[in-house]
């Protein structure tokens, strides 16, 4: 199976925007083991090393930690996903609030739709 991926982000970037996402949200939680590299590259319709290198920076950045028999983990602190929630939400904020700048759409109006859409979730 393959992914449609963006052409404008790194392939590797993309991958660890999906982990860090499933990371984020508690679908994956401390302790829970990643698929292997080569599951996700066969997953997702790409070469291993595009994982190899997306795994390697979220260890780097202390999101997981390969053990060398065992697999990947997730290992990420509480302060960690906190302050990466932060980060995304701030990114996405601004996203949105140029998108509706863009689209002619006020602050009141804008508000508004939020807490339409909040309350049909």
């Amino acid at each position: 199976m393959s992914y449609a991926f963006s052409t404008d982000v790194p392939i590797y970037l993309q991958i660890m925007d999906i982990f860090q996402g499933d990371i984020l949200s508690g679908r994956l939680a401390r302790g829970d083991q990643l698929p292997s590299v080569r599951e996700v590259a066969m997953e997702y319709g790409v070469n291993p090393n595009t994982v190899q290198k997306a795994f390697y920076e979220m260890d780097r950045m202390e999101l997981t930690k390969s053990e060398r028999t065992s697999g990947r983990f997730v290992i990420a602190s509480d302060e960690l996903i906190k302050s990466l929630r932060a980060e995304k939400s701030k990114e996405a904020l601004q996203e949105f609030v140029q998108k509706m700048k863009s689209l002619g759409i006020g602050r009141d109006d804008t508000l508004e739709l939020i807490e339409k859409g909040w309350m049909e979730e």
